[in-house]
């Protein structure tokens, strides 16, 4: 009988660490981490400033390439209308990843912030950064809910 329960026990195991490794293991390199939070923390300064034009231009070539830099201001101007001012910004999760949907493999770090503005208490922003060819980490994404 414990025979049986414990071939069960191994199993479970075995199981539980194939499906939570990979999990662990997206966690991103400090010095990696270190690196793109201080790209996206740049990238929102920009944004919280008003200076949509400017992140755009100083975005990754992802980015820039999938949204013209006029419509790129307009909605984050419809946004910030919508929201108000930032009140805080605190960042809950890191994770890296090779692949991005849409996007060509290479190395992408996804920050989630909880944030809270003047007019919305309660907001969830995702920046996608990402490692560029001139070895710089580069904002490649933003959303914002």
């Amino acid at each position: 009988m414990f025979k049986k329960f414990g071939l069960h026990a191994v199993l479970i195991i075995s199981c539980a660490i194939i499906i939570f490794y990979p999990m662990l293991s997206q966690k991103p390199d400090p010095e990696k981490a270190e690196k793109a939070t201080a790209a996206a923390t740049r990238f929102l300064s920009m944004i919280d400033a008003g200076k949509y034009e400017i992140s755009w231009q100083k975005s990754a070539k992802l980015l820039s390439e999938k949204i013209e830099q006029k419509d790129w201001v307009e909605k984050l101007a419809k946004v910030n209308s919508i929201y108000g001012p930032l009140v805080e910004r605190i960042l809950t999760k890191s994770t890296f990843t090779t692949s991005a949907k849409d996007s060509p493999d290479g190395e992408y770090i996804i920050l989630l912030y909880d944030s809270s503005f003047k007019n919305k208490a309660s907001a969830n922003e995702t920046i996608i950064v990402t490692l560029e060819e001139d070895n710089v980490w580069r904002v490649a994404g933003y959303h914002i809910k």
